[in-house]
């Protein structure tokens, strides 16, 4: 394969071996001889979910700046996606979302992407990084640790199962940690002697509880894609999607304890349908699941602020959830990753010189936005033990306003869509065209509700 931008080292490794590892390795590879990806799971050839992932089998999608970048990286792979059984939609034709009560509305914004499985959009993405020539992918191989260099890292030392034998020394000139949310890194640097990056940390226990359906593509009319976010007054939510092999993924989640999703298929089918738009409840009360629920619980969301370190260890960098792990029901993850390595490339173009340290401060800068907008977005529930009462209600205000002005407004929901998929900063909803839809929206009060949506109880006594 032929390097267009230099050659920034003889070896990079990347340890971690899903989206956020492959993106990086994708990268890694036009500017390194050779890149090793470092995989803890025996990899499938078939997309099947892996321990490593253990919210493979929830609801995922591209959202539509990721499937951009994908589509950058790995030409013609949204095409390669679809023919395979992966459906497509558009902010405008098939996609249905409801904030806060308001439906938003169909904004043609010129962007779309696919709904699909975890395990097959990275086996998919697997595949193309396995095909680089300078890329090799060791799977079921453990990482024991870092190797110290001069001022950093010079390596790692990596178990391969398969073999038996000890862990073996291999050097690189640079060591992307892209092991997720449960990363080690920073307990190996600080035994090297590096200290280790402030925390922020926004505690939402949210829990996610998720069921397969076969049903026909058009189970819902012409949408491929329903969500239904949280509000303070039920923060329960769920995403219902087309996916491949003529499913359905229901992925219902709740905030706080007392509003987990059940473990049982019945149970879980009412708990959606309890706030869900009624041709979806009508679908999911005659559904039949075709496998048992799968749970997933999450914690806290994290930032790791590398940015701030004034020791940056050379040699090693964070990316992806190593980083910083939003809330999942923003369903951002994919496209941190993505954009993580986008910000690896421009770096690297730059030259190798203290490339963590100019890493982590691009990515503090890029990440900013999104972890203060997702983190005000959780602080509105009533769970999120931050802000106060007063604070809560401010913003739950504020945000209601948008989206009732995104719900009537074209040009409101096109750019707040934008923001949503971080192709546009919140300014964007403070131009004067958005800040006219979001002050017309307040002066008519609130919308009525939409005939789709059902209060919780009405729901409940159908069912009954």
């Amino acid at each position: 394969m032929t390097r267009t931008n230099g050659c920034a080292g003889d070896h990079a490794v990347v340890l971690g071996g899903g989206m956020a590892g492959l993106f990086a390795a994708r990268v890694l590879a036009d500017h390194y001889t050779e890149v090793t990806v470092v995989e803890r799971d025996r990899l499938a050839s078939t997309g099947t979910a892996r321990r490593g992932v253990p919210q493979g089998r929830h609801s995922h999608g591209l959202l539509m700046r990721a499937a951009e970048i994908a589509e950058k990286r790995f030409p013609g792979l949204i095409d390669e996606l679809i023919m395979d059984g992966a459906k497509a939609f558009s902010a405008f034709d098939n996609f249905r979302a409801v904030f806060f009560g308001n439906v938003l509305h169909r904004s043609a914004t010129g962007r779309s992407s696919v709904a699909a499985s975890r395990p097959f959009l990275e086996s998919h993405v697997r595949k193309r990084v396995s095909a680089l020539a300078n890329v090799a992918i060791w799977d079921d191989a453990a990482v024991a640790g870092l190797v110290a260099a001069d001022n950093g890292v010079g390596g790692v030392r990596v178990l391969r199962r398969e073999t038996g034998d000890e862990a073996r020394t291999v050097h690189a000139d640079l060591v992307v940690d892209a092991m997720g949310r449960g990363t080690r890194t920073g307990t190996w640097l600080e035994s090297l002697g590096y200290p280790r990056p402030r925390e922020d940390q926004v505690p939402v226990d949210i829990a996610y509880a998720t069921c397969h359906f076969r049903l026909p593509l058009d189970a819902v009319g012409g949408d491929r894609v329903v969500l239904v976010g949280p509000m303070p007054s039920r923060p329960r939510g769920f995403g219902f999607a087309a996916q491949e092999g003529d499913e359905w993924v229901l992925s219902a989640f709740g905030v706080g304890k007392e509003h987990h999703p059940p473990s049982e298929p019945d149970a879980l089918r009412e708990f959606a349908a309890a706030f869900a738009p009624a041709d979806v409840a009508g679908v999911l009360h005659d559904a039949t699941p075709v496998d048992d629920v799968a749970t997933y619980r999450y914690k806290t969301a994290v930032w790791r602020r590398y940015e701030l370190l004034d020791r940056v260890p050379a040699g090693i960098l964070s990316i992806g959830d190593a980083m910083c792990c939003f809330n999942p029901i923003y369903g951002s993850g994919m496209t941190v990753a993505a954009i993580s390595a986008d910000v690896l490339d421009a770096v690297l173009r730059q030259g190798a010189e203290d490339l963590p340290r100019r890493y982590y401060r691009r990515m503090g800068r890029m990440l900013r936005t999104p972890w203060w907008l997702t983190k005000l977005s959780d602080v509105t529930l009533p769970s999120v033990p931050l802000g106060s009462g007063g604070v809560k209600a401010v913003l739950h205000a504020g945000m209601n306003q948008v989206f009732r002005a995104a719900s009537g407004d074209p040009v409101a929901a096109s750019t707040f869509l934008d923001v949503l998929n971080m192709n546009k900063t919140p300014f964007h909803m403070m131009r004067p065209r958005v800040a006219v839809a979001i002050g017309l929206a307040r002066v008519r009060g609130r919308r009525p509700p939409d005939p789709g949506v059902l209060p919780e109880r009405r729901c409940l006594a159908r069912r009954r």
